[in-house]
């Protein structure tokens, strides 16, 4: 079992961005000799390692998105020049909606095990597992980190509540990996099976994949001790909060800035801007300056801890096209793919919303004719949706034709905030 208390998160500023800079250079020189999409966003940039001497040269590098990796593999299938060896040389391949091909090393699996360590789990833990093990990496990567670290698993994965209910008290669970607000729906089916939350149940520590309305009421109503944290894959666990719960400490081997999003220039500490992340460690398929997509706010302030980093304080919205849906994406471009497919539809619309705190996906239908089998077709459509995306419409409208204008967004997203 390895060790993960790291005397970095405590050394200063300078000693910190010195190593930074100099891992920089390092991943971002072997990124241009053996990634060929990276060689071609530098030189385009005119980009060269060698100019990275501070955290603001940074700005040099030409930042990802989600978008721009989703079209280079398209373009250039299946990884879009960012992998450095021959795919059959990965361990697993994972497929986020997009599609968007992506693969996990054992590195990113030891910093999940960094951040896993900070929240309070160890050997002896028996933890729940319900993020999904199917296609994306997520399921795994937590998987592997928890078994590295001599923790019992029990990979659950999503849905299920009553059977997680069950396990969660007959194995006398203690830590649990979840979204906030299905932590929360097993809590209440667990009392609405008859059982005394407190009382009955082993749970003690969750780690919050994002921030809710209802972690007051987890922590206080039953003394569960929730830890929130920064995932956003590929790039995986980068900030964790500490004992003090006062923002979200970015992990040494991950490098955060918070950005302007249609620049990519760094704005002051304390404005917001979008997550733009970095990591130091994968040299399989470097993460160089990725957009998230996410906008956030960090602080310097002195952490109690002692730990010197930067702390991510909150997520606040979205930028892009992209909408993150519990987890998951949805891309225009993947609702068009998918209504290419229905030649009786000329057009459709995705609505996220919320209905009593829960994110709800809706579309609305537009139909070239009038035809017997609308409902057929809808269920057609919602169907290889799901598949495409890994998220169901729960709420189906059709609207006369006319109704969505040509040049309307796929995707709209109605929600006041990201609630998880």
């Amino acid at each position: 079992m390895l060790e993960y208390i790291d005397p970095r998160e405590f050394r200063s500023v300078e000693e910190r961005e010195a190593e930074v800079i100099a891992k920089l250079k390092r991943i971002c020189d072997y990124a241009w000799r053996n990634a060929p999409a990276y060689k071609k966003l530098f030189d385009e940039a005119g980009f060269t390692p060698s100019q990275l001497k501070t955290m603001a040269d940074m700005e040099k590098i030409p930042k990802v998105t989600r978008d721009d990796i989703v079209k280079m593999q398209r373009e250039t299938p299946p990884f879009g020049g960012f992998l450095t060896v021959p795919p059959e040389k990965l361990k697993r391949i994972y497929v986020h909606p997009g599609p968007q091909y992506e693969t996990m090393t054992d590195a990113d699996v030891e910093q999940t095990s960094r951040a896993i360590w900070k929240i309070g789990l160890r050997p002896g833990d028996i933890v729940i597992n319900t993020v999904a093990y199917h296609l994306v990496p997520a399921g795994l990567l937590i998987d592997g980190a928890l078994i590295a670290m001599g923790i019992t698993v029990v990979p659950s994965g999503t849905g299920n509540t009553e059977l997680q209910v069950q396990v969660m008290h007959d194995l006398k669970v203690t830590g649990v990996i979840a979204f906030p607000l299905f932590l929360m729906n097993i809590v209440k089916r667990a009392e609405e099976m008859g059982y005394d939350f407190k009382r009955d149940f082993n749970l003690k520590i969750a780690l919050a994949v994002g921030a809710s309305p209802v972690r007051t009421s987890l922590e206080q109503d039953y003394g569960i001790d929730l830890r929130e944290i920064y995932v956003y894959l590929p790039v995986g666990i980068a900030c964790v909060e500490c004992d003090y719960k006062s923002g979200m400490h970015i992990q040494e081997d991950f490098v955060l800035e918070v950005v302007e999003p249609a620049t990519g220039k760094q704005v002051p500490v304390g404005e917001t801007g979008e997550i733009v992340v970095t990591t130091l460690f994968n040299e399989l398929m470097p993460r160089i300056r990725i957009g998230s997509g996410d906008l956030g706010f960090c602080t310097d302030e002195p952490c109690l801890c002692g730990r010197t980093s930067n702390r991510l304080v909150r997520i606040v919205g979205r930028v892009g096209e992209a909408v993150k849906v519990k987890g998951m994406f949805i891309h225009p471009a993947e609702v068009s793919d998918v209504l290419s497919n229905f030649p009786a539809l000329t057009n459709i619309q995705i609505i996220v919303d919320h209905v009593e705190l829960k994110d709800r996906v809706s579309a609305k239908f537009e139909f070239k004719e009038e035809l017997a089998d609308k409902e057929e077709i809808i269920e057609s459509f919602k169907k290889d949706f799901q598949s495409r995306c890994r998220l169901k419409i729960e709420r189906a409208e059709i609207v006369p034709a006319g109704t969505i204008p040509k040049d309307a967004k796929k995707v709209i997203d109605e929600r006041k905030q990201i609630i998880l």
